[in-house]
């Protein structure tokens, strides 16, 4: 597959959920993965019209539980240059505090919500 065009929003999602035959249900993949404000896509093919593409992050979905079935879902967006964390209420985030939704290390007593869908707002 070639791509010649990128979208005006790029969305990434994060594998989070993995089916295991021997529990015959869905469990949660809670591993640490950064994601970036910025994503630097660089020479996506020779034939594309724009090469190099930066896109910056506007809003990630994150799930907060044990299975897909039960938990929650909150999100955060970028709007007027503040962040927003939507969780049955809506507050104003600092940007530092989205590396807590980056998933589960050692540390226990960080959230437990991960981030799951990422969107991204190409620059161009």
């Amino acid at each position: 597959m070639r791509v010649k065009k990128l979208p005006m929003i790029l969305v990434l999602h994060l594998k989070r959920f993995k089916y295991m035959e021997q529990l015959h249900r869905y469990t949660k993949l809670s591993y640490l993965v950064v994601f970036p404000l910025e994503l630097w896509l660089l020479n996506i093919s020779s034939d594309a019209v724009n090469l190099d593409h930066m896109y910056d992050l506007v809003a990630v979905i994150f799930h907060g539980g044990g299975g897909p079935n039960h938990g929650d879902y909150i999100t955060i967006v970028k709007s007027h240059g503040f962040w927003l964390l939507f969780d049955n209420i809506v507050e104003k985030i600092d940007v530092q505090a989205i590396e807590e939704f980056y998933g589960l290390t050692s540390d226990i007593s960080k959230n437990s919500e991960s981030g799951y869908i990422l969107f991204h707002q190409s620059r161009e």
